[in-house]
């Protein structure tokens, strides 16, 4: 409920509709398109999108959901590290 309440303007709305692109993505998390990309590849956003030919489509309130709320990522991800 608090993420549909975020985007209860209409200014809002129409810059973020409910399905979003790749370049929405980084507007909204104000990273690069180049890092959302790194976490498609990495899993991280996995069962936030679906990909379509060349485009992937994102639901904006999924992807929210999981970047706030999904496991943490540390700052270690893809690294060995030693179990001492």
């Amino acid at each position: 409920m608090q993420i549909a309440n975020a985007f209860n303007t209409d200014d809002l709305r129409a810059r973020f509709p409910p399905i979003v692109t790749v370049a929405d993505v980084a507007t909204l998390l104000r990273v690069s398109r180049k890092t959302v990309y790194v976490w498609i590849a990495m899993g991280r956003l996995d069962g936030t999108f679906r990909k379509r030919g060349k485009h992937h489509l994102f639901w904006r309130d999924r992807l929210l959901d999981t970047i706030f709320n999904g496991p943490d990522w540390g700052s270690h991800d893809g690294e060995n590290q030693d179990a001492s």
